[in-house]
């Protein structure tokens, strides 16, 4: 089940968050993640339109938009590759016209996940609190439409 997530869950998908952090970004210091988790739970979560996937009772990955830009989705390491990412990103899709986000670039796995739904590579830029070169991608339900 995908749903809005409410103020009580911010400190599971914060862990979510962290641990998928810890694991997708290895070539980041460890300290770097676990800096910004407050700021994940007072700023990034509260402020975006937040979904989360459920199942049996518990918050198992979400997805976080500001507008159209994809701040953040992420599935609990012991449940990935499964389809809950996809499923996630189908409910995403299903309310946007457009969507863009960033990802780091040295995340082959992410970058080959969003390229199979369908997102198209706009540009390479350095993220500047990492310093780490990411992907900004884009995907569009008009043909065309990315750009």
């Amino acid at each position: 089940m995908i749903r809005p997530a409410t103020t009580e869950d911010i400190p599971q998908l914060v862990d979510i968050w962290l641990r998928a952090s810890l694991l997708a970004h290895d070539f980041i210091p460890a300290g770097f993640w676990h800096e910004r988790a407050n700021d994940m739970a007072s700023l990034y979560l509260p402020g975006a339109e937040t979904y989360v996937l459920e199942a049996a009772g518990r918050a198992v990955g979400f997805a976080a938009l500001n507008d159209d830009h994809l701040e953040a989705l992420f599935i609990d390491p012991e449940l990935q590759s499964f389809g809950h990412g996809t499923h996630l990103m189908a409910h995403a899709m299903s309310k946007r016209e457009r969507i863009t986000l960033c990802v780091y670039s040295r995340n082959v796995r992410a970058v080959s996940f969003y390229r199979r739904l369908g997102f198209q590579v706009l540009e390479e830029r350095t993220e500047p609190l990492s310093g780490e070169q990411e992907t900004l991608m884009a995907w569009s339900r008009t043909p065309g439409g990315v750009g």
